[in-house]
């Protein structure tokens, strides 16, 4: 909580550390979910000055990581609503950083959550990229925890049948 009162106050070296602390984290989670890094940079971005702007919300119920995320989310489908629909994310993603050290399986990585859709791609990024609590998947995207456990388990499966799963 101190840091987000950091970030209220608008102390400068506490807006860096917010900035430093969640922009990695949630520009992966943007660019999972958009498959382009300029719109996952632009709305990583966009996100965190959302947060920043309005930290006087955050009450403290759910761990600022959490709630920072929940505005991400909020930011991803706002935008998402107004731009048009395209059928597909770019598969040819010049990748970079950790965990995308790995440019060939970050690119086949992101063309199968394209394919299983932002529904399933989400909860999926947020558990295993972000290294969220189900719980707080389900407060950042306002479902129950059941549900993300089951886009979960469909998610995983999905990916399963992408990649193809090993005989034994």
């Amino acid at each position: 909580m101190s840091l987000a009162c950091g970030v209220a106050r608008n102390d400068d070296a506490c807006v860096a550390a917010f900035f430093k602390a969640y922009h990695p984290g949630v520009y992966r989670y943007m660019l999972c979910l958009t498959g382009n890094r300029e719109d996952a940079e632009d709305l990583a971005q966009d996100s965190l000055l959302q947060a920043k702007s309005h930290i006087r919300s955050y009450r403290g119920a759910s761990g600022l990581k959490t709630w920072v995320h929940r505005v991400a989310y909020h930011t991803f489908t706002h935008w998402n609503r107004r731009r048009k629909p395209q059928s597909e994310w770019s598969a040819a993603i010049p990748a970079q950083g950790e965990p995308f050290s790995n440019i060939d399986i970050a690119q086949s990585l992101l063309a199968a959550l394209a394919k299983i859709g932002p529904a399933l791609a989400q909860p999926i990024v947020l558990l295993e990229i972000n290294d969220l609590s189900v719980d707080e998947i389900a407060t950042i995207l306002d479902i129950p925890s059941g549900t993300v456990k089951s886009r979960l388990s469909t998610a995983r499966q999905r990916l399963r049948d992408i990649f193809g799963e090993p005989p034994c």
